[in-house]
């Protein structure tokens, strides 16, 4: 019985054409139950999170970057013996603001080499832009070889960015692809937090020595992965994809493989435009720029771009960055060093719960209590900085372990939501012909906003008040949660029809057609195909 339903399932297989046709909900079910009941092999998935965490790797190398200016920054601006030079204030803020102008380059180069040689080579490539970026740094001897070296680590964090959200979701399985996207966010905190915890005790040129291996283990360990099986069918290299499909799925029975290949060509080519090859369709062009006017797309990429200006206008890189002057402005009864640490261990925490929590609460769910979180714990820490100018002598000492305990909640409340979804979803949303501009556009959003935030932070801070930016960041997370309600989908467990179709039918604080008929025939436990068929009138005629 069970090898009749295979074989009604390749048949289905064999008639559905690659190019402009959607699944439908029978054989999208047909195709989940294939993959949770393989009778002949035994599938497995530790292949996939072993190469997403290798890959991943590269976003350690990331956090690195931006860990580094946060430990060495107070100790740049003073004379010490293991300093080679010392910068000026002014000096020290371009150290921090100059790597947007790599990070700028970086993604629409990574886009180009993930599309036409690989997403393998181009996460490859990145250790080249680390190596050389730590060696300048290393190797210093003014101001200007940090600003150079900050530039080409910036042009490696840019192509990390866009590079890992394609490789990870063309990898994994649907039931953990969420789980191994937040992976990306995740070890960008591990890498700040190596920063920050190694810093501080010890010499300027063995800081950037622990980070120049950082890269390299990657390098090492990455390198024998398989390329992604969606850019291997695109090039028309079907026997290294079946490979590929075989080492990340533990699959043996060559009828199954071929069955995943079957699947891979079909969401390749439901996702091309009108009269476009298969072999075609992962080139980079820039008249890929206007596959983002279409509804989908569109919608797709203001979602992200929200949830990525939400990020910065959260003020997270920004605290990050001044982290330890924050504290000491605030007059922290807690070492700066030590709370610094202690905030990025907890943010590195908060994000791996995420990633077990993301498959059973949802992507959603997460992303309004992140946005109401913020919006209230920043609004605390701006109201102690507010009042925070009274004599020392009548403030207790308890009260001034509030900022280190406020942000401590924030990195909790942010890295479950808003600082994990936002790269999760760019793998989920875009189709994959189009997630490389997507992510390229949305990498240079990102770098751009922050740049601009993180210069005005400093100014605001010293000038106008430590308290003014957190409470405009307080309400600028009151504004992102109210935008998550309205318009962020839930993608939890979706195919990639299924999110095309939630993407069209998309309205604010409105649940679409296709999610209520979906919720409806979930809620009987059985239902008639056709009403998933339905169009919106009939569905609103059949509820009422």
């Amino acid at each position: 019985m069970e090898m009749l339903v295979v074989d009604r399932m390749v048949a289905i297989l064999q008639l559905v054409p690659l190019n402009g046709l959607k699944e439908t909900p029978k054989i999208q079910e047909m195709d989940a139950a294939k993959v949770a009941k393989q009778p002949r092999s035994r599938r497995t998935q530790w292949k996939q999170w072993a190469a997403c965490i290798s890959a991943t790797l590269s976003m350690v190398a990331a956090g690195t970057v931006y860990g580094w200016t946060t430990t060495m920054q107070k100790r740049l601006n003073h004379i010490a013996d293991d300093l080679p030079f010392r910068i000026e204030a002014d000096e020290s803020s371009w150290v921090v603001s100059v790597t947007v102008i790599g990070s700028m380059i970086g993604p629409f180069y990574g886009a180009y080499v993930a599309a036409s040689y690989g997403r393998k080579l181009c996460l490859l490539a990145t250790a080249a832009f680390y190596v050389t970026g730590w060696l300048l740094v290393i190797f210093a001897q003014a101001a200007w070889y940090l600003y150079l070296s900050r530039i080409i680590l910036g042009i490696g964090v840019g192509m990390s960015y866009t590079a890992n959200p394609m490789y990870v979701s063309e990898v994994a399985d649907v039931n953990i692809r969420g789980a191994l996207s937040t992976l990306i966010a995740v070890n960008v905190f591990t890498g700040s937090l190596l920063a920050c915890s190694v810093g501080p005790w010890v010499a300027y040129r063995v800081l950037g020595v622990v980070m120049l291996a950082v890269p390299v283990l990657f390098l090492a360990s990455f390198v024998w992965f398989p390329e992604s099986p969606y850019y291997l069918v695109s090039k028309g290299r079907s026997a290294e994809a079946l490979r590929a499909l075989r080492f990340f799925k533990g699959l043996g029975d060559e009828a199954e493989l071929r069955q995943e290949l079957e699947l891979v060509r079909r969401n390749i080519g439901e996702q091309a435009s009108s009269g476009q090859s298969s072999a075609d369709e992962l080139k980079f062009k820039f008249s890929d720029f206007l596959l983002l006017m279409k509804t989908n797309n569109r919608r797709a990429l203001l979602i992200v771009m929200a949830l990525i200006l939400g990020q910065q206008l959260s003020g997270n890189f920004s605290t990050m960055q001044y982290l330890e002057t924050m504290f000491e402005t605030a007059d922290s009864a807690v070492d700066s060093h030590v709370a610094t640490i202690i905030v990025l261990a907890v943010g590195l925490v908060s994000g791996a719960t995420c990633t077990l929590m993301v498959e059973g609460a949802g992507r959603r769910p997460l992303l309004i209590f992140s946005g109401f979180g913020c919006a209230v714990v920043l609004g605390v820490l701006g109201a102690y900085l507010a009042v925070d100018h009274a004599p020392k002598d009548n403030v207790n000492s308890a009260i001034n372990l509030l900022p280190v305990l406020d942000v401590i909640v924030f990195q909790v409340v942010y890295q479950i939501g808003l600082g994990t979804m936002p790269n999760l979803l760019i793998g989920e949303l875009f189709p994959t012909n189009v997630k490389g501009i997507a992510g390229a556009i949305v990498t240079v959003f990102d770098g751009l906003t922050g740049f601009v935030v993180s210069k005005m932070f400093e100014v605001i801070f010293t000038n106008v008040g430590p308290h003014v930016p957190y409470l405009f960041f307080s309400a600028s997370c009151t504004i992102l949660f109210v935008f998550v309600y309205a318009f962020v989908p839930e993608t939890k467990r979706k195919t990639f029809n299924e999110i095309q179709d939630i993407l069209a039918e998309l309205k604010p604080f409105e649940q679409s057609a296709f999610s209520a008929s979906c919720w409806r025939l979930c809620a009987r436990g059985a239902g008639k195909p056709a009403a998933v068929h339905a169009s919106p009138g009939k569905v609103k005629a059949e509820e009422a």
